[in-house]
């Protein structure tokens, strides 16, 4: 329900090639012998500016947002340890034999900006563009060290598999985290336009499934579920505006009219009402799966950071 997510995974890596005077070339870090040069550190640092200052926006500020020296140190620090890990993936992927091929860059890119029109219409891609001061081969070029560092991700996933044993310890381990508390099943369709919304909801009404739909439709991660956002209650941390209209509804009951928040425009479904329960482990197995590999991969690029030899040079 954020309605700048499809950006999230943009935002953490972006790395602007272009030329750059002899100034900018200086070498600001050292990781294993590859040379970070000041030009890539700056870019970095008004990459994370720019992400900084569309967050605040989207948030509902309507001042204009600045970066003030509160926050720059900051931001300089994060663009530090970005490149870094940058740098730690690329030489990860040579050492696995991962490569991408042009094929790969060109599928990358195109996927993005159909699902940025997808969700935003024809003109959110150049918005994309517009919004972080980076031109479409900066863009594709991110977009392949994201593709990188996946691979790399999922490589080091698959030499590490998790075990069924270690599945079920996970679960023993955390009974608390599989506690639902008793409430109203609720799916979404999540769109940025009043008129998508009521298009919606006529195709509904007209016998459309709604889960399709969701898949279809939403810009909400939860498309992939249908729009299945789980069980709602009074304690649910959600805005007002969706969480009133959600438990107002009756199993099986759809909004009527499209219910507007900072997010875009939801349509709501309630699916079923659902007393307390502990997850049951065969439910709950997929996504503990999906923790624990996730928890691997963090500790090896950790480690992968603790043990590189990493030379600071920049000025003090």
């Amino acid at each position: 329900m954020r309605k700048i997510a499809v950006i999230a995974g943009l935002l953490a890596m972006l790395l602007v090639a272009g030329c750059a005077s002899d100034g900018a070339q200086k070498v600001i870090v050292e990781v294993n012998g590859d040379k970070i040069t000041q030009q890539e550190y700056d870019n970095r640092i008004k990459l994370i500016s720019s992400s900084y200052k569309i967050q605040q926006r989207s948030s509902g500020s309507t001042q204009e947002v600045t970066i003030d020296d509160s926050i720059l140190p900051q931001i300089k620090e994060t663009a530090y340890n970005q490149l870094i890990m940058m740098k730690l993936i690329d030489q990860e992927a040579k050492a696995r034999g991962i490569q991408l091929s042009d094929a790969d860059k060109d599928k990358q890119l195109a996927d993005f900006k159909a699902m940025q029109e997808s969700n935003g219409g024809a003109s959110a891609y150049d918005q994309v563009l517009k919004d972080f001061e980076i031109t479409e081969p900066e863009l594709k070029q991110e977009l392949a060290v994201g593709l990188l560092r996946s691979r790399v991700e999922n490589n080091i996933a698959e030499e590490n598999q998790v075990t069924e044993e270690q599945a079920q310890q996970f679960y023993q381990s955390n009974q608390d985290t599989y506690k639902e508390p008793a409430g109203m099943k609720i799916s979404h369709i999540l769109v940025d336009t009043e008129e998508k919304a009521q298009d919606i909801i006529k195709q509904l009404q007209g016998g459309t499934d709604f889960a399709e739909l969701a898949r279809q439709k939403s810009s909400c991660p939860s498309s992939s579920r249908g729009g299945d956002l789980g069980v709602v209650n009074q304690d649910t941390p959600m805005v007002a505006e969706f969480l009133n209209a959600a438990l107002s509804l009756s199993v099986g009951q759809i909004t009527a009219q499209p219910v507007k928040s900072e997010f875009g425009y939801h349509i709501i479904k309630a699916t079923g009402q659902q007393a307390e329960r502990i997850i049951p482990f065969d439910e709950a197995r997929s996504e503990i799966i999906e923790t624990l590999k996730s928890q691997v991969v963090s500790a090896y690029l950790d480690q992968l950071y603790q043990q590189a030899e990493i030379k600071d040079l920049r000025e003090k």
